[in-house]
């Protein structure tokens, strides 16, 4: 159900010094480190200037990697398969183009829904720089035979093996077009769901459009624009962490705010930082105390509304808390990607928080389930880790 297209891309001589996470994952700290080295992907995915000259700066940027020499062009029509390796996990797949068109008609499916100020800056982004840097995620049901042509890519010597983050990154590329072609033909038949990088496939769609508006272009249904810039996994393939949430302030006491929450749960007092170990349970540090939540009614009007971030936001975090956005209000905010609760109990113990809510992962069926139905998460559901470096293939949505 999705058509998908090799590339010819950029891609750096130095991966390991020139990608990054992504831009909406590095904190300010890391971004001011990244920008001491004058080749790293920061300086255009995160320009410096203010308004439009940022901007501008990203444009520039982009055309000095090329004048530099950092980043150079690869001719032959390839796909990619990128693997991600630690001690304790390893993840794969395929990077490509997918026609935008397929995200149009629905058969790339979305979970989230965009925010306005976020979209208009990757819109301007996109419009100065033409340029693609970072990868949308996307995952689709097991196929065994999908699998093997992974396996069948690998066989090939990387173009890439480099250590960065704590993660060894290995890049095969493949310009058979006969394996292309096949693995093109089994995609027919799938359905595909946006994991992470919803924002970045949105401004990708609007540019699209935006060619396709243009009356002096020449239309052409192989032009670079009209294909993402996408990580395509086995869902089989993918880590859910938490993504948690953290509150400030707490106006009432502990005991007030623990009757309230009776209502929802069944609460057991206990003595040190654990994780939630199935959904339905919550370990929450309130002010320093730890306390195991299971909530009593499993009866629920939807999937959606059985998620344990919609339970919370809908039975705590807005008629307790007063929260109703969670993305405009100063009292609470996010941890996703960490896995140690001692780490978690800083965020109280250390800088004076007052809750913390340690929450079960997300089940990758239960986003699929829900994005068939035509349902949206509740923001901040996912944390899908480890993240995937940006850079190591650069779409360039002019030359084709």
């Amino acid at each position: 159900m999705v058509k998908i297209s090799a590339l010819k891309p950029y891609i750096p001589y130095d991966p390991q010094s020139f990608c990054t996470y992504p831009y909406d994952v590095i904190e300010k700290e890391d971004e001011l480190k990244l920008k001491e080295n004058p080749n790293s992907l920061i300086h255009l995915i995160l320009p410096d200037g203010d308004g439009e000259n940022k901007y501008k700066n990203a444009q520039f940027t982009y055309q000095r990697y090329k004048d530099e020499e950092l980043i150079h062009r690869i001719n032959s029509p390839s796909i990619f398969v990128y693997r991600q390796e630690s001690s304790d996990f390893c993840q794969q797949g395929f990077i490509l183009g997918i026609s935008l068109q397929d995200y149009e008609v629905g058969n790339i499916v979305k979970h989230e829904h965009t925010r306005e100020l976020p979209l208009k800056d990757r819109m301007k982004h996109i419009e100065a720089t033409k340029v693609a840097a970072g990868l949308v995620w996307s995952v689709y049901q097991s196929d065994s035979k999908i699998n093997l042509i992974q396996e069948k890519i690998k066989t090939h010597k990387p173009l890439f093996d480099f250590i960065l983050y704590g993660y060894r990154h290995i890049l095969w590329q493949e310009t058979d077009i006969r394996v292309i072609e096949e693995l093109a033909q089994y995609l027919k038949e799938k359905k595909v769901y946006i994991a992470d990088g919803h924002h970045r496939a949105a401004s990708a769609a609007e540019y699209r459009k935006l060619q396709l508006d243009n009356p002096h272009l020449i239309q052409k249904e192989t032009s670079p624009w009209n294909y993402l810039l996408s990580y395509l996994a086995s869902d089989d393939q993918v880590r859910i962490l938490a993504y948690n949430r953290v509150i400030r302030h707490l106006i009432e006491t502990n005991e007030n705010f623990l009757k309230k929450l009776e209502q929802t749960y069944d609460i057991k007092p206990v003595e040190k930082a654990f994780n939630p170990l199935k959904k339905h349970e919550i370990a929450l540090c309130l002010r320093g105390k730890w306390y195991k939540l299971n909530v009593k009614n499993i009866s629920f009007q939807s999937r959606v509304k059985s998620l344990d971030v919609s339970i919370l936001q809908d039975k705590v975090i807005e008629p307790i808390l007063n929260i109703a956005d969670i993305r405009a209000s100063d009292n609470i905010f996010f941890v996703g990607g960490i896995q140690d609760p001692e780490l978690l109990e800083i965020y109280i113990k250390k800088d004076g928080n007052a809750i913390m809510f340690n929450l079960f992962p997300v089940n990758i069926k239960d986003l699929e389930f829900i994005a068939d139905s035509g349902g949206v998460m509740p923001p901040k559901s996912t944390w899908f880790d480890p993240k995937l470096l940006s850079g190591l293939v650069l779409h360039d949505l002019l030359e084709g």
